[in-house]
């Protein structure tokens, strides 16, 4: 089965939270003690938009839809390609004149299969 790609420019302003789960213990005489906590354990997260015209951003929100469960392709702003999801209930359309829409979503790292 093919793996889409997201291939739509993003607004400037992309934004990324990292997140490295990672287990610690702190023992009384002050020596702490820290693992990772799996083998995937930094996930990116980023929040993103785009805008334009009514008929292009059917596609964009049709295709964050389609990708909340599925995993997509997408290059990041740090030129990374890696796999992602559309994180639920972050699509959010926002119509700035009757013709020009501007879509807000986040992405999620994916792990890769």
């Amino acid at each position: 089965m093919a793996i889409d790609t997201f291939s739509w420019a993003v607004r400037i302003g992309a934004e990324e939270q990292l997140s490295v789960a990672a287990l610690s213990a702190q023992f009384g005489d002050g020596y702490s003690q820290i693992a990772s906590a799996g083998i995937n354990a930094a996930i990116e997260t980023w929040t993103l938009s785009c805008n334009g015209d009514i008929t292009e951003m059917k596609q964009v929100r049709s295709f964050l839809k389609d990708h909340v469960i599925t995993s997509f392709w997408w290059e990041n702003p740090w030129g990374e390609k890696k796999l992602y999801r559309v994180k639920k209930d972050s699509i959010t359309p926002n119509f700035t004149t009757g013709v020009f829409v501007d879509i807000s979503f986040t992405f999620l790292e994916a792990p890769s299969p």
